[in-house]
């Protein structure tokens, strides 16, 4: 895999990934200098094992591969685990850090323990740079965001935190760069509901991080977009309030039945309005992409008859698959229409829905999950 790239976030912190990749996985590079010679290299995730012959690359490139000191994994998943072995073999003095219960799983890949060192054995869970000074990584726990042995890190001097897939998702953003706007919003709400377990583990974990002192300005999630600004308090208060997990599941068994009712009535309602013809024409574009993902919706004889996904986002990404193209005067159109459908079944209304957005959210979702199949 090639076009790894790596950005200089601030001095001595860089991240390393495939800018084109849509669901893209991030790697952190961290280099603190102890004294005026020496600097301390921490890898944060590195990036899975199809891309390692370019990640190495970007690596040597920043610091030199040899020269890397920690390498350090939030929870076990292949995405950023399979790189370890192969890494430490290149970088003979580095050690894995990692909790217990993750080293309880990446042991398998025949990891010399005596490089090896488990988070819980750290005094105060931080790992000091220096006894004279106060530099130090800070390790919070965030059980079961997505694993239960998963653990955010938080570096002071820089207010930065990694937190692996807490805060991570799908870049649903319009614009060009590293850094999370507004709608980087729709990945990370979805990305949260899939695989986040319960409203109370992530609650739990926002928990621990609004109990930093000093609060983060920067989240360096695995996936997506890096938050900064006041958009580090604005999505954490957002997922503090979604339904994941199994909590989404509940609710969604009880409110399944009467999303595929909106669903088909919108889709009445569009073919009346353009025709049955250019309605499947439209359905018929999402071409067949991503095979990591689940399905977004299942269309037999015309109608819908399944949702793979939440439901209320599976909603906007057709709300903006049939506004997209449409004037302004026929967006509104469906947008009224849409809420009007929801109030019917006495839904609540998506808050894409709520208010008029300039741009289409069907490009971005359409690339988190495997396309409609029909």
């Amino acid at each position: 895999m090639a076009d790894i790239r790596s950005y200089e976030i601030v001095e001595g912190l860089y991240l390393i990934k495939n800018p084109q990749l849509f669901f893209n996985f991030n790697s952190y590079l961290l280099s603190c200098p102890l004294d005026q010679n020496i600097k301390l290299n921490i890898l944060f995730d590195p990036l899975p094992l199809r891309c390692f012959k370019d990640f190495v690359k970007a690596i040597d490139d920043l610091i030199g591969i040899e020269n890397i000191d920690i390498i350090y994994t939030n929870h076990q998943d292949p995405d950023l685990t399979s790189s370890v072995p192969a890494l430490l073999d290149l970088s003979k003095k580095a050690f894995y850090l990692t909790s217990q219960d993750t080293w309880r799983l990446t042991s398998g890949y025949n990891i010399d323990p005596d490089r090896f060192q488990p988070i819980e054995l750290l005094p105060n869970r931080k790992l000091k740079f220096s006894k004279d000074s106060d530099d130090c990584l800070q390790f919070i726990p965030t059980p079961f965001c997505h694993f239960r042995g998963a653990y955010a890190v938080y570096y002071p001097k820089l207010k930065v935190l990694f937190t692996g897939d807490l805060l991570g998702g799908a870049s649903t953003k319009k614009s060009e760069g590293i850094y999370a706007d507004k709608d980087s919003w729709v990945g990370i709400k979805l990305f949260h509901e899939v695989y986040m377990p319960t409203k109370e583990a992530l609650r739990l974990a926002i928990d621990q991080i609004g109990r930093l002192a000093p609060i983060p300005e920067l989240i360096l999630p695995q996936h997506g977009d890096i938050i900064k600004g006041d958009l580090v308090i604005e999505f954490l208060k957002r997922l503090n309030e979604i339904d994941v997990g199994l909590d989404y599941i509940k609710k969604e068994e009880r409110e399944k039945e009467l999303y595929i009712r909106v669903f088909n009535d919108m889709l009445d309602y569009a073919k009346s309005k353009y025709g049955e013809k250019a309605v499947i024409e439209k359905l018929n574009n999402i071409s067949i992409q991503m095979s990591n993902y689940p399905e977004i919706i299942k269309i037999e004889n015309g109608v819908i008859s399944e949702v793979y996904i939440p439901p209320a986002t599976a909603f906007v990404f057709i709300y903006d698959l049939f506004c997209q193209h449409l004037s302004e005067k026929d967006k509104e159109d469906i947008r009224l229409q849409s809420i009007a459908i929801f109030k019917k079944y006495n839904l609540s209304v998506p808050e894409e829905l709520l208010y008029k957005r300039s741009s289409s959210l069907v490009d971005k979702l359409r690339i988190i999950f495997n396309p409609i199949r029909i």
